[in-house]
């Protein structure tokens, strides 16, 4: 008859344990040194390994032929009775069946008779977590005083439900999470030695559905050979686990690291084709980008579920990338996981979430940021009083034939504005001003900047991402000290604004750059591009073509005509 696995390579001795060597150490140590104690309390997840340390202590215990040896002997009788199945000195008790006070009474009851051959009665006690209040307050005086041939074994996957009175009366020991490269040296041991062909790209994929777990894994590994036939494929073990093909994973994760949307939405269709659950299939990319953040950002400290193999293998491929590129990643396909589930067409919102993935701006520099500022600053202080800006731009052609801001009736052309004056010299003084518009004077930044008083002038600070947000930022006016600017914000936009150390960095940069404004708010007064949409003829020209405004981007300023006497 066919045996299972996890059955099968239970382990004998304690050095055939897996990733429980401390645990191993202390007990083998106690009993080669006979400091024996009456209770142990064995916690930790399932399948970890509790109850069968709990045996091979009981078989040591029961051993009559060990003197100071940690390991039974196998030989003797009471060793040969754990060989048949039936230890007649070692009773385990399942206390989640067995959880009353009547129970508690028997072992009480039999707790006093002498082992019939081994040299200790051991109790085995397994999710003693279970038992009643009624039935923990009973046991309590047999737990802390038993007979000197008694030994209990108390085992839990929940130890915050036992008493303290309990906990206080026992030697604890924690068994924790197998790591992942021994589970899969294990698992390749055991394949090896069963004659199983196997791929070692689908090993991760049993480890990390284990979570930690030896006896999972064995039983996972029993039904993937079962399912393909004697064999262990990569393929194969992600359709019996549920999970989208790895193949398919890293296509869609390539696509969107090298910002290539067709490849991206070929990716989609290909799985979507074969039949992948397209919500789940989003999850498992999410998941490796996950891996690939965090082995790009702590790569001497992978997580306990990655093997040392795939967190070099995720390394290279996360090299080319950068920590904001995976970060923005992250949160578009999070944003459209989320959409698809509410959505009637959830893969055009996975299509949506891959193209803007794909498509993601340029990490640029604060820099940008602080130029665009102090071009906005030009710009008001040109249109308050009336200099012009310090650094012309090229002018960019009207589509529509007239400035959209000036007065159009009738689609009569404008007469020619009036030349704006020239900014005097910087040693020339001031017009005076009325006291009623008195202000702070503005600060000269391209001359003072370098003169300023601290180093953190000379040194621009860098955050490429928000500097990538806040380039779809306009400025609108500054009052009371307030930057207000417009901008069609999303959820994302507006997590990153609403940072607090994100808006210390914004409002250091406008303290610094902007004349009168310490800083920065979002304005719901000005809505960007409302003039130009009400225009005539931009109304005109939706109605004749029958179109929609995609977008709407600011125009630059015509440069300033030349003057009489600047050398033409």
């Amino acid at each position: 008859m066919y045996q299972v696995l996890a059955r099968k390579w239970r382990p004998q001795v304690f050095d055939a344990v897996v990733g429980q060597e401390a645990v191993t150490r202390t007990l083998r140590n106690a009993l080669a040194s006979g400091r024996v104690a009456h209770a142990y309390l064995f916690t930790g997840p399932r399948g970890v390994g509790k109850t069968t340390t709990a045996r091979l202590l009981a078989k040591a215990l029961a051993c009559t032929a060990r003197s100071t040896e940690p390991e039974a002997c196998g030989k003797c009788p009471a060793c040969l009775d754990f060989v048949s199945g039936a230890p007649v000195d070692v009773l385990e008790i399942d206390a989640a069946s067995n959880n009353g006070v009547e129970e508690i009474r028997t072992l009480r009851e039999n707790v006093k008779y002498a082992p019939a051959r081994g040299r200790f009665k051991v109790y085995i006690v397994d999710e003693v977590h279970m038992l009643s209040g009624p039935a923990f307050n009973a046991f309590l005086k047999t737990l802390e005083e038993p007979p000197s041939h008694v030994v209990f074994i108390l085992a839990t996957t929940d130890p915050k439900k036992i008493p303290a009175t309990v906990l206080s009366r026992c030697q604890r020991f924690d068994f924790r999470p197998i790591p992942a490269d021994l589970l899969t040296r294990q698992l390749t041991d055991i394949l090896t030695q069963e004659g199983v062909t196997f791929d070692a790209a689908a090993l991760p994929l049993l480890v990390r559905a284990a979570e930690g777990s030896l006896r999972d894994a064995l039983s996972l590994l029993d039904a993937a050979i079962a399912y393909g036939e004697g064999r262990l494929e990569e393929g194969s073990v992600a359709r019996l686990l549920g999970a989208s093909s790895p193949v398919q994973v890293r296509a869609l994760a390539g696509a969107l690291l090298g910002r290539d949307s067709a490849a991206a939405l070929e990716a989609i269709d290909r799985a979507a084709r074969q039949g992948e659950d397209l919500e789940s299939y989003c999850r498992d990319v999410v998941e490796m980008l996950r891996r690939l953040l965090v082995v790009k950002v702590a790569p001497a400290n992978p997580p306990a579920e990655i093997t040392p193999a795939e967190a070099q293998e995720l390394a290279a491929v996360a090299e080319p990338a950068s920590v904001d590129d995976l970060v923005y990643l992250l949160r578009v396909l999070l944003e459209s996981q989320a959409e698809m589930r509410r959505s009637p067409y959830p893969r055009v919102e996975l299509e949506v979430g891959a193209v803007r993935a794909a498509r993601r701006p340029q990490v640029q520099a604060l820099d940008a940021l602080i130029n665009r500022v102090e071009e906005a600053e030009r710009r008001l202080r040109a249109g308050g009083t009336g200099v012009v800006p310090a650094r012309p731009v090229s002018a960019q052609g009207s589509l529509l034939g007239a400035d959209p801001r000036s007065p159009v009736a009738g689609g009569s052309v404008p007469a020619a504005a009036p030349p704006r004056p020239v900014a005097p010299p910087l040693g020339a003084s001031a017009p005076p001003r009325s006291r009623e518009s008195e202000e702070p004077p503005p600060r000269e930044l391209a001359a003072e900047r370098g003169r300023g008083p601290g180093p953190a002038a000379a040194v621009p600070a860098r955050k490429a991402l928000l500097g990538s947000v806040l380039q779809h930022a306009t400025p609108v006016a500054v009052r009371d000290g307030v930057l207000a600017v417009s901008m069609v914000a999303s959820a994302f936009h507006k997590e990153m604004l609403a940072d607090r150390a994100n808006r210390d960095l914004i409002n250091q940069t406008i303290e610094q750059h902007v004349a009168g404004a310490r800083r920065m708010e979002l304005s719901a007064e000005a809505t960007p591009g409302a003039g130009a949409l009400a225009h005539p003829a931009v109304q005109a020209a939706l109605a004749a073509f029958g179109g929609e405004v995609v977008a709407v981007r600011p125009r630059i300023p015509d440069e300033p005509a030349p003057q009489e006497g600047d050398g033409q």
